[in-house]
């Protein structure tokens, strides 16, 4: 069998595995894990986007938290239905990523992360102080459930995690398919090249700048339709839902798993969901495991674990290789 057709066999039985999972898992704890993994996976395919350019996005949990409150105001002030706020959820935060990359992406590195850190720490006052809109510390809540009347049948979102589940499901499924074909077109290899050969592309023709404005923009949308499923999942929005210790955690999620490929993105965050679970009884010792993490990563899987069987491979074929030569 081709490598290519075991790929897709193998995703192939692993979304069919994820699909029919909660038949025979009942636990609101592990469909919560689940939902919330599910989200982190289309917020590290957000972040993983601007990294190709060669940018750091800390404020992805704050465009997140944009889409959650978005989703929120429009259901509880507009009383708007979900499935109607629901695109503006991802509208909104891609219309202001766009206003801010008008300046923003004219700098590059440390600045860029800077000024996005700066622009987490005024949402978040913002969030805070404008009461009347936002509801201030305490935040809003109740937030709607969704409902879904289709052939006959309803499905209350205030019954059962289930829903949920398959709606963070479809979402990372769909941000996942739309990044893996967006890095197999002409699109994605110019995106790439920006973070490689910037200079040499701009002499091409391509308006870079514009190219770095619509990839800010797209990564931004996605992440506040992963906004848009946690509010009401959470039932409620606060400002301190979104902090510096989410972007974090996605990022490493992203160096971790491998930066060459939106796969390394996806495995990197399902690694770290997995070992916050496991150490969710020590939740104030992580930021003390997150840092020896990183920095075993990058000495030693500098490609990230998306990179870990072809390493182990050549590690095999390599003393392989000095027994045959030694013999």
């Amino acid at each position: 069998m081709k490598s290519g057709t075991w790929q897709k066999s193998f995703s192939l039985l692993i979304l069919l595995f994820l699909f029919v999972l909660p038949g025979f898992m009942h636990s609101p704890r592990y469909l919560s894990l689940f939902d919330e993994g599910f989200l982190n996976i289309v917020l590290a395919l957000s972040m993983y986007s601007m990294w190709t350019l060669g940018y750091v996005n800390a404020a992805t949990p704050t465009f997140f938290g944009l889409g959650a409150y978005t989703v929120a105001i429009l259901m509880m002030k507009a009383n708007l239905p979900f499935w109607l706020a629901f695109p503006m959820a991802g509208v909104i935060p891609a219309l202001i990523a766009f206003i801010l990359g008008f300046q923003g992406l004219k700098v590059r590195g440390t600045y860029f992360l800077i000024l996005t850190l700066a622009f987490c720490e005024f949402m978040g006052w913002l969030f805070t102080s404008w009461k009347s809109l936002f509801g201030g510390q305490t935040g809003l809540y109740p937030v709607p459930q969704p409902v879904i009347h289709a052939f006959g049948h309803t499905i209350n979102f205030a019954a059962s995690l289930v829903p949920y589940y398959y709606l963070a499901l479809i979402l990372a499924l769909i941000t996942g398919l739309f990044y893996f074909r967006l890095y197999t077109s002409r699109l994605g290899r110019v995106w790439d090249s920006i973070g490689k050969t910037e200079d040499i592309l701009a002499n091409t023709g391509i308006s870079v700048f514009t190219q770095k404005q619509i990839c800010f923009a797209v990564s931004c949308f996605f992440a506040g339709l992963a906004g848009a499923v946690y509010a009401p999942f959470m039932s409620i929005v606060t400002p301190n839902q979104f902090n510096f210790w989410q972007g974090v955690t996605i990022i490493l999620g992203v160096l971790v798993g491998g930066t060459y490929s939106p796969l390394g993105a996806i495995i990197g965050t399902v690694f770290m969901a997995v070992l916050s679970m496991l150490l969710q009884g020590y939740s104030q010792y992580q930021p003390l495991i997150w840092g020896p993490i990183l920095i075993l990563t990058l000495l030693f899987m500098p490609s990230g674990l998306i990179a870990l069987p072809m390493q182990i491979i050549n590690k095999i074929k390599e003393l392989t290789t000095r027994k045959i030569v030694q013999s």
